[in-house]
């Protein structure tokens, strides 16, 4: 029996987060280190800390959450739980970091790692019109 591996928990207002591991697994296959607690509007922020607080204390070292929004209650539950826990916190969850940190689920405890998966969240917004004009003016030039 090896070491107990990293997981990625989402936190994020709502329940969307189980919406985009459902949709990832059309693209991914099996997500099954990747789970969500969802903020409802009627847990308060101590209800809502217990739930990711009993989740977070039984995850291996180095397991990452992505939040939703930094300085929300889902950013601030995660920053308060890694005074105690050796856990890694990205804000900003979106689908191509969520496939990048699922790519990269056995190096999490790597700084790199984490540094690429922002890169590749932040490289996953774009103008689509922009890019497809640029893309065109660009083979136009050639």
């Amino acid at each position: 029996m090896g070491s107990p591996k990293a997981e990625i928990l989402l936190l994020t207002h709502g329940g969307w987060g189980e919406k985009l591991i459902d949709s990832l697994k059309m693209i991914w296959g099996s997500t099954a280190r990747v789970s969500e607690i969802p903020l409802m509007p009627h847990y308060t922020f101590e209800e809502y800390f217990e739930k990711v607080a009993d989740k977070v204390a039984q995850m291996a070292d180095h397991s990452l959450i992505i939040t939703d929004l930094f300085g929300g209650t889902t950013s601030n539950v995660s920053a308060k739980l890694s005074q105690k826990y050796n856990i890694h916190i990205l804000s900003g969850l979106n689908a191509p970091m969520l496939l990048e940190a699922m790519s990269s689920i056995d190096s999490l405890d790597d700084p790199q790692t984490l540094r690429q998966i922002v890169t590749v969240s932040q490289q996953g917004c774009k103008d689509v019109v922009g890019e497809i004009r640029a893309s065109f003016e660009k083979s136009a030039i050639r």
